[in-house]
């Protein structure tokens, strides 16, 4: 019990411990001590933690039997003390497998609370902060792509536009056409939606790259971009909050820049992607539109990722080789989904549960057919 190691004798009555060491006794209660743990000995005692010098410890040799006996009398004494100490007493009493279940399902009842909490957040940031981030992203897509416009992909995307985005919107929507043979596409949250050629090039119809679009539209009106920064916020600040550093010096803040300047183009969770994929046909279907198209683009995007992939190490051309690099840079974090099987057959069942809606053309075939013909040279370049 002292600075210097004693060897004695404990005597256990009721809730009195006598220590006793040759001509030396201590009386001690139970209560008195702070902390019990169980040993391979048999127990430990700390009698009070304290950060500046050590505690007094008293060890017991004694067989697993008793220990736990004594460990339940130390508990009891505690849970007498208030009611506080009571509930956290019982809850160290209780199995480790039980308490263990009951942790992960109290964690999840906080966690989803706390992220339903970081959803209705969002209803409070005014929509021009979605425009000021995903103008800030624009910027720097637009340094690393050249666009490659014409008269007939800007008349054939206004006049989707007219027929998809919902009345009412607060979004100013625009389309910019991407010089690769990527076929995919993604949008900011600012409205501003890029097509990949190779996704004009290789499309099957009008309806196919509208349905598309509705898609892209989807996930602006839907703000998956601001949800998705602050659900990442959120979740970086729960993680300070219970972990510790990074508050201090400030270095959550600098996280959540470095998150906020990424996020706004990252591939969206499951949950959003369905909310999209939803959203988009609801859109399509109030003008009387198939919807069927969007089906026939993630087909096709699953047969050019299995193409791609089979091609990945027989890849011999250095220039295409470099330009699949750069674009891969960015469509690694785009807003489209690579197709699944799983989402493939949720997204036809939604289609055939509703109405079907008309192949109506947007533009005339002459006009679509210079659509699709839109930066071919990057296309071929790309499969020399």
């Amino acid at each position: 019990m002292s600075a210097v190691p004693e060897e004695g004798t404990v005597l256990i009555h009721g809730q009195t411990l006598d220590f006793l060491s040759g001509e030396v006794a201590h009386k001690l209660n139970l209560l008195q001590f702070t902390e019990f743990t169980l040993t391979h000995k048999g127990c430990k005692l700390t009698l009070m933690p304290d950060e500046v010098k050590e505690s007094p410890v008293l060890e017991i040799i004694c067989s697993k039997e008793d220990a736990k006996k004594l460990e339940s009398l130390w508990i009891q004494s505690k849970k007498n003390e208030s009611h506080a100490h009571a509930f956290f007493y019982s809850i160290r009493k209780m199995n480790p497998l039980v308490l263990g279940a009951l942790s992960i399902i109290i964690v999840g009842i906080i966690g989803f609370f706390y992220f339903k909490g970081l959803e209705m957040v969002t209803n409070l940031i005014p929509v021009s902060m979605d425009k000021q981030l995903g103008e800030s992203v624009q910027l720097k897509i637009d340094s690393q792509f050249q666009e490659c416009n014409t008269k007939a992909t800007d008349r054939f995307f206004t006049e989707a536009l007219k027929k998809v985005v919902p009345k009412g919107s607060p979004h100013q929507f625009k389309v910019s056409v991407i010089g690769s043979a990527i076929p995919n596409a993604f949008a900011l949250s600012n409205g501003k939606i890029y097509f990949f050629s190779g996704l004009l090039n290789d499309a099957k119809s009008q309806e196919e790259v509208i349905g598309v679009l509705a898609h892209e539209i989807a996930h602006v009106e839907k703000r998956h971009h601001m949800r998705n920064l602050v659900k990442a916020g959120g979740t970086s600040l729960a993680i300070s909050l219970v972990v510790g550093p990074g508050l201090g010096n400030m270095e959550f803040l600098e996280t959540f820049t470095e998150i906020g300047s990424t996020i706004l183009v990252l591939k969206f969770s499951r949950d959003f992607e369905t909310e999209a994929d939803v959203t988009s046909i609801a859109y399509l279907r109030n003008q009387n539109l198939s919807p069927s198209g969007l089906l026939s683009f993630f087909k096709r995007m699953q047969e050019f990722e299995k193409e791609n992939t089979e091609s990945d190490d027989n890849q011999t051309d250095k220039n295409a080789k470099n330009d699949q690099v750069v674009t891969q840079s960015f469509t690694d974090f785009l807003s489209t989904h690579p197709a699944t099987e799983e989402r493939m057959k949720s997204l036809k069942s939604l289609i055939e549960s509703g109405k079907k809606g008309t192949i109506k053309k947007v533009v005339s075939d002459k006009t679509w057919k210079e659509v699709q013909a839109v930066c071919l040279e990057f296309k071929n370049s790309d499969s020399k």
